[in-house]
C-alpha cells in the first residue's frame, strides 16, 4: 500500500524569486460592490471568508473575476511592487501558496527578465517533465482532464463541474423514482450495524443527500487539514462494503466520522463512502485493514485521489484547512480544490490557443504548482484559496 502522508511537488525555490499583483487585476472591497451582483459572484460565501473580488483592469467581459481571501487580499496589496518572497513579513506563505497565486493569475513572477502568471510561468518554472500517471485512478484523472478538454467550454465553473463529476454511473430511469430510492435507503440503513443509533461514541446528523455521522462531542468544524479515505465499490456492492467496514472502524478513537450516500445521486457518485480521519497513520492503518476486508469487492474509482493499493478500492485525499484568517476556507474538500485549478489551467490553456495534450499539460502544470503530485494525485499541503468567476 502507498504510504500515507504529505508528498513533494515541483514548486519555485524558496526565496529565489520576485513577485509582484498582478497588474491586469484592481482590487475592490466587497462593500464597494452592487449586492446583487456580489451574491452572483461569491453565492452564499460569507464576507468573512472572502476578502476582495479582483476584477480585470481594462474591465474585459471575458476575463476571470477572482473572489480572494482576507489573507491573500492583504498580500495583493502590499506586493504591488516586487517583492522577494518567502519573507519575515510574511512567514506564512509558502511555496506552494505562491505557486497558487501565480498559477491563478493573483500573483506574477519574474522569471528570465519577465514578469509572468498563469499557465506561461508555471511552464517556465516547471524542474522536470510531467510523470506518467501510476495506477489505475492516475490513469483515470487524465482521461478525466482529457475529456473536460473536449469539450471546448470557456466557463471555469462548468469545466471544474465536468472535473470533479466524471465517472459517475449514468442514472437508470427506473432509479428516479420514489420506490427505488425508498427501497436504496432501506438497504443501506440495514447494512449499519445494529445498535448504532444508541452508540454514545456517534451521532448522525443533518449532511443531505448524505447520511452522516460524527464523532459526539467534536466539533462540527475543524480547524486544520482533514484527512480523508475513499471507499469506492461499484454501486450494487456498496451496502454490502459499508456492512464490512463500519464494524472496524466505529470504535477506532482516531475516526471522526464517515458518510454514505444516501440518494440515487450520491449512489451514482465514485465518492459514494468516505471515511475521515485524525491522523496519517490512523488513515494507513485503517487503509490496511479494509483492503483485507474488502478484498475482491468490485472497484468504482474516484478521480483525482491518491490511490493506497493501486487497483482503486481505496484512496485518500486532504481536506483543506479553514483559511489562517480564521474565517473558514474558500474550499471545501480536497477534490473541489484539485478541480478547480485543474480548470484553471484547463481555461487559460484554452485563451492562449493550446488545445490537446498541451492543454493537458498545462492543466497538470497549474496543480502541481500549487502542490500536488499529479502523478499520484498526492496533496502535498492545502493552499491559499482562490474563487475564480466568470465576469458578469
Amino acid at each position: 500500500m502507498r504510504p500515507a502522508g504529505p508528498g513533494h511537488a515541483t514548486r519555485p525555490a524558496t526565496g529565489r524569486y520576485f513577485y509582484r499583483s498582478n497588474p491586469r487585476y484592481v482590487l475592490r472591497e466587497l462593500d464597494a460592490i452592487d449586492p446583487s451582483q456580489r451574491q452572483v459572484l461569491i453565492g452564499s460565501s460569507s464576507g468573512s471568508t472572502v476578502g476582495g473580488l479582483l476584477f480585470p483592469a481594462d474591465g474585459a467581459g471575458s476575463a476571470t473575476i477572482k473572489a480572494v481571501s482576507p489573507s491573500t487580499a492583504r498580500l495583493f496589496q502590499q506586493v504591488t511592487v516586487p517583492t522577494r518572497l518567502p519573507s519575515p513579513r510574511w512567514p506564512g506563505v509558502s511555496g506552494e501558496d505562491l505557486g497558487d497565486l501565480v498559477g491563478a493569475e493573483v500573483l506574477e513572477i519574474l522569471v528570465g527578465g519577465r514578469f509572468l502568471t498563469g499557465v506561461e510561468a508555471v511552464a517556465e518554472l516547471a524542474q522536470r517533465p510531467v510523470e506518467p500517471p501510476e495506477g489505475r485512478l492516475a490513469a483515470l484523472s487524465l482521461d478525466a482532464i482529457a475529456y473536460a478538454e473536449s469539450l471546448c467550454l470557456h466557463d471555469q465553473a462548468a469545466v471544474a463541474a465536468r472535473l470533479y463529476a466524471f465517472h459517475r454511473v449514468a442514472i437508470r430511469t427506473a432509479w428516479r423514482t420514489t420506490e427505488y430510492e425508498d427501497a436504496f435507503r432501506a438497504h443501506m440503513r440495514h447494512a449499519l450495524p445494529h445498535g448504532l443509533g444508541g452508540d454514545p461514541r456517534w451521532t448522525e446528523y443533518a449532511h443531505r443527500p448524505w447520511r452522516a455521522f460524527r464523532r459526539r462531542h467534536l466539533p462540527a468544524r475543524v480547524d486544520r487539514p482533514t484527512a480523508k479515505l475513499y471507499v469506492s465499490p461499484t454501486t450494487e456492492h456498496l451496502a454490502g462494503a459499508v456492512a464490512a467496514s463500519v464494524p472496524l472502524f466505529m470504535r477506532a478513537a482516531e475516526v471522526l466520522g464517515w458518510k454514505m450516500a444516501d440518494t440515487v445521486d450520491t449512489m451514482v457518485r465514485p465518492d459514494k463512502f468516505v471515511i475521515y480521519l485524525e491522523s496519517w497513520r490512523a488513515l494507513r492503518d485503517l487503509a490496511g485493514e479494509l483492503s483485507s476486508a474488502l478484498a475482491g469487492v468490485p472497484v468504482h474509482g474516484v478521480p483525482f485521489t491518491c490511490d493506497t493499493g493501486l487497483d482503486g478500492l481505496l484512496s485518500w485525499g486532504l481536506d483543506p484547512a479553514p483559511s489562517p484568517d480564521g474565517s473558514g476556507s474558500l474550499a471545501d474538500s480536497w477534490r473541489t480544490w484539485v478541480t478547480a485549478r485543474l480548470a484553471g489551467g484547463l481555461v487559460q490553456a484554452r485563451q492562449a490557443g493550446l488545445t490537446g495534450p498541451q492543454a493537458h499539460a498545462a492543466a497538470l502544470r497549474r496543480a502541481r504548482a500549487a502542490g500536488v503530485d499529479t502523478s499520484t494525485w498526492q496533496p502535498v499541503r492545502g493552499g491559499t484559496g482562490v474563487l475564480e468567476r466568470s465576469a458578469v
